[in-house]
């Protein structure tokens, strides 16, 4: 694991936002502890201590406002560090001012609860540790033995139970989320991929050909296909032997397509009976890719009675240098199963990209 997942975030997102409320709650707290003996009229200050005020909050509040607008530019390990900063402030500050009641305290939970709730698990138990460690440090120091013990007992409590209840709530959450990205990204019925994955995986391949085009300008570039399968008369095929025949065809012809295509290639069902297969490679490598689904197919009937039952495909295919996504992929694909369907069906045809012409292969 690299050491932006171990020390960052589960969610970036969220985190930062978390963060830029916990750093503007501490920034308007700040300097309500400035004003409130003021008004009180039990402290005057200092001029030192008004300087570290007004500075403390605008470095809060300036934090709070990047947090919020700007998410992305905070590295993950970040959170970590800031984290370990507050815990170094608060241990630092609490000893000097020789301050162990609830309101120095109570400052100790803001990087507990939020390595709790947004870092790793390990991350957050170390948090915690820290914690303990610096909240003691400034007991200790400022109580007599028995007061102190009772003290730190109490503390040990709070943040452990804490830390304990957010990283349940956390996991929690997190197997919730993968259950549904799982159920956003995979085909219940086929186990492929969705148009939602297909989608993110033409927008991966279109930036690595751009990339790989900035370094290498002079080599000749590869290109992206996509490649649509159709099964043949699939209405026909629900209509004579019903539709859980319909769906074994489906999961039939799924297996058989993933059987031909690399491990790096997407397959997708993106409606119906119709999947789709997008590839990186030269469009020659594309079109035999294609043809060998189109065969595959052909040579393995479904399994049923009578030795079993025939099912063919249409495929069509599109293939571009430069594709500027999927939407333009998907129309020369489509036009060209299209055409493979309107010459009969059971064939593969490649689609011109300028869609001067369509060529049976």
């Amino acid at each position: 694991m690299h050491l932006r997942e171990l020390f960052g975030p589960r969610d970036a997102a969220a985190a930062s936002r978390t963060a830029s409320v916990m750093c503007l709650v501490g920034g308007v707290a700040t300097v309500m502890l400035e004003i409130l003996p003021r008004l009180l009229g039990s402290d005057q200050g200092s001029p030192a201590s008004v300087a570290w005020t007004a500075f403390g909050t605008l470095v809060m509040l300036g934090l709070a406002l990047l947090l919020h607008r700007r998410p992305n530019l905070v590295p993950g390990p970040a959170y970590t560090a800031l984290c370990l900063v507050a815990l170094v402030v608060n241990t630092t500050t609490s000893t000097l001012a020789a301050n162990f009641s609830f309101g120095g305290l109570a400052w100790f939970m803001f990087p507990v609860i939020f390595a709790a709730a947004h870092l790793r698990r390990g991350v957050a138990w170390s948090i915690a540790a820290l914690t303990l460690a610096g909240s003691s440090t400034v007991i200790l120091s400022t109580q007599p033995p028995e007061p102190a013990a009772a003290d730190m007992v109490s503390m040990a409590a709070v943040v452990v139970m804490t830390t304990t209840a957010l990283l349940t709530a956390g996991r929690h959450q997190d197997r919730l989320v993968h259950r549904l990205n799982e159920a956003a990204s995979s085909d219940a019925l086929t186990g492929l991929a969705t148009r939602r994955v297909l989608e993110q995986s033409a927008e991966l391949l279109r930036v690595e050909a751009g990339t790989a085009a900035k370094r290498r300008s002079s080599a000749p570039t590869e290109g992206i296909g996509l490649v649509l399968v159709d099964v043949d008369c699939f209405k026909q095929l629900n209509d004579t032997y019903g539709h859980p025949v319909g769906d074994a065809a489906l999961v039939h012809v799924a297996r058989l397509v993933r059987s031909v295509v690399r491990s790096s290639d997407t397959v997708a069902r993106i409606g119906g009976d119709e999947l789709a297969i997008l590839l990186p490679g030269h469009r020659a490598g594309v079109a035999e890719r294609a043809r060998a689904v189109h065969a595959v197919v052909r040579e393995n009937p479904l399994p049923g009675p009578a030795g079993g039952i025939p099912v063919t495909v249409s495929i069509g295919i599109a293939h571009m240098v430069e594709a500027d996504g999927l939407d333009r992929l998907y129309a020369v694909a489509d036009a060209a199963l299209y055409e493979a369907k309107v010459a009969g069906r059971d064939r593969v045809v490649l689609g011109d990209a300028d869609q001067a012409e369509d060529l049976l292969v």
